[in-house]
Formats: C-alpha cells, structure tokens, sequence
C-alpha cells in the first residue's frame, strides 16, 4: 500500500483531500502544521477522527515567522506587494511535507490545491496543469515550487469544482462552515498587521511629473494599481502607479499610466529549462491570482537573474514584489518576482 502524508489544515478542501487518497487505497499521514501561536489544530484533529485517522501536529512557527511573516512586513517596508502564499507554499507547506515524507518512509504528499499534476511524455518530467474549476484554480501559487516536488505531488482536488467538493464533503459528514480568503496569519486587516511592526509616517502623493496633489497616510497602506480610497479630488480617476519608499511618496496616473507592455522579472524557478520554454509558443504571463493571462511576446534573459518579458498585450497593473507566472496553455512552466513594470 502507498503511504501519503497529507496537509490536514482543518478545512473541506485538505479534509476532502484525505478522503478521497483513503479511498483510492493510499495509507493517509495527516500532518496539522501549526504556523503561529494561535493557530490551533482543533478542526484538523475533528476532520481526521472523522475519517478514522490519527493527525501529527507539526510545531513551524519559528520557520514560518522568518520565511513567511518577516518576508511579508520587509517587502511592505520596501513598497513592495507581496505574495505570501505563494512564497509560504514554496519555503514552508509543500517543502516541510516533502521532508516528512522522508521521514515517515511515505512515497507522495498531498494538498488541497485546485491544480493538476501530470507526467509530461513531452517532456520527461512531472509538471502542473490549472485546475479544471477556473474560478478556484490555484496553480498560480505553485509557480515558486521546486519541480522536483511534482514528482511525488498529489492534487485530487484538481479534477473538481469548488462547490462538488463541498457537496460531497458534506455528504460523508463533514461539518462545513464558510472560509475566510484573507492571509491565514492576519486577523483584521493588513495594514494594522503590518503596523505592528512597521509605520511609515504621512507622504506626499505626486504624479509623475513631481506635481504634489495630496498627502497619503503612509505608504504601506497603497498597492500599484489601486484607484479606490486615495481621498484625492482630480480632473479624472488617478491610480497609484508607483510606491516610492526611499522618499515617501506614492506616484499617481491615470489609468493609462498602470497599463504596461513590458515587465521585469527576477529569479524565475523553472519547471522546464530556459532554452526550451522561450521556444514555446502560445506563451502567457498571468501577474496576480486573479488577473487574466496576458499573451508574451518573447521572454529576455538579462544578466543576475533578470528576465525582460515583452508582451503581446497590455497588462493593468503589474505591482513589484508580486509574482508572475509562465503558462503555455493550462501547463504552469514557473514563476519568479516582478521587479519593475517597464513600458506603458
């Protein structure tokens, strides 16, 4: 019998997860892995009882507080906007399961993810597809993941729909209430999280010329892109198109100004090599979770681990700090951090 050690967080998904691997003959290892002080196993340890399992409590919380929260709050310091889960996914979830499938003697871990992981004949390696559930599909939050992970990965949620998988998690008993969306460390909202820790004072608002329009109540309140909530009375809509935390200003434009054909990205961990992925055609960039692929036009390798990415339509609002991710159709081929915009 194969050995599967799954990541129990308490919720229908990992729980539907776990199910679905007993069903299919696996010996399931649930494992809670408890991130923060508050965090509390109690859902988990109710859902494998449920199912006739016993849980592991994993104590990260030293881990997930350097790679994960002080990430978070550096990159905010910084101006920048930045992608937790994706990161938390890489350094944190996906690689601590990895480890303990070793340690268990398992043979694959699993997760609650809507992504597909398939065996690529093509190419010779084990790669993600996006989930057939588009509205939920999360395989944009494993284009950090290391692909030698893929290989022992299980995604069953993959093949269903949100709203099958709540469904039939009910039917076989589980008690499902709704699910928060917010950042699972944070409790409120983020600006008063990252208050805790870091404050910068009032600025100026400026466009780009230099021409001061207002005053922002600190920096780290705005993300690029942002039109709603800037408080500022103009001749037309005014979007924030740049953090500038060095000299505490946050630069406004208009809507044309956050439209951009060209973007920076640093540090790209590929599924598939360089060399083979811009030979690709029909390639996309997506550059948040829920923002539209955008079709590229060629991809630049540039020096120190930079990548120029031209594109073949204008993309809204490409925010450093964020990631992008490579498509070729429904295949995920990596990911890797936006560092500037580029062009309009």
């Amino acid at each position: 019998m194969k050995r599967v050690v799954v990541g129990l967080s308490g919720g229908v998904d990992s729980f539907y997860t776990a199910y679905l691997l007993k069903e299919r003959g696996y010996e399931v290892i649930p494992v809670f892995f408890r991130l923060t002080q508050k965090a509390s196993p109690e859902k988990a340890q109710k859902a494998a009882e449920l199912l006739g399992l016993k849980l592991s409590v994993i104590d990260l919380t030293d881990q997930f507080q350097k790679e994960v929260i002080d990430y978070f709050v550096r990159y905010y310091r910084k101006g920048l906007t930045p992608n937790p889960c994706a990161v938390c996914n890489r350094k944190i979830k996906l690689n601590y399961l990895y480890l303990l499938m070793k340690e268990f003697g398992a043979d694959f871990i699993a997760t609650g993810h809507y992504a597909r992981v398939v065996f690529s004949k093509e190419w010779g390696k084990h790669l993600v597809l996006r989930g057939k559930d588009r509205r939920k599909e999360q395989s944009y939050f494993l284009s950090l993941v290391e692909q030698r992970v893929f290989e022992r990965l299980l995604l069953p949620l993959g093949e269903f729909t949100k709203d099958e998988v709540i469904k039939r998690a009910k039917a076989i008993g589980f008690p499902f209430e709704s699910e928060s969306q917010d950042i699972c460390f944070i409790e409120g909202d983020y600006v008063s999280f990252v208050e805790q820790f870091v404050k910068p004072p009032p600025g100026l608002f400026v466009l780009k010329d230099g021409t001061v329009v207002g005053r922002h109540k600190g920096y780290h309140r705005y993300t690029v892109g942002q039109r709603r909530g800037l408080g500022i009375s103009y001749g037309k809509p005014l979007y924030v198109v740049e953090i500038d935390a060095e000299n505490n200003r946050v630069i406004l434009g208009g809507k044309e100004d956050v439209l951009k054909s060209t973007v920076y990205v640093w540090n790209v961990n590929w599924h598939l090599e360089y060399e083979k992925v811009k030979e690709l055609k029909g390639l996309q960039v997506q550059v948040r979770y829920r923002s539209r692929p955008v079709p590229v036009e060629s991809v630049e390798y540039l020096k120190n681990g930079f990548y120029y990415v031209k594109l073949a339509a204008k993309v809204d609002a490409p925010a450093p700090g964020q990631v992008c991710a490579f498509y070729s159709g429904d295949l995920l081929l990596g990911g890797g951090e936006i560092t500037k915009q580029g062009e309009g």
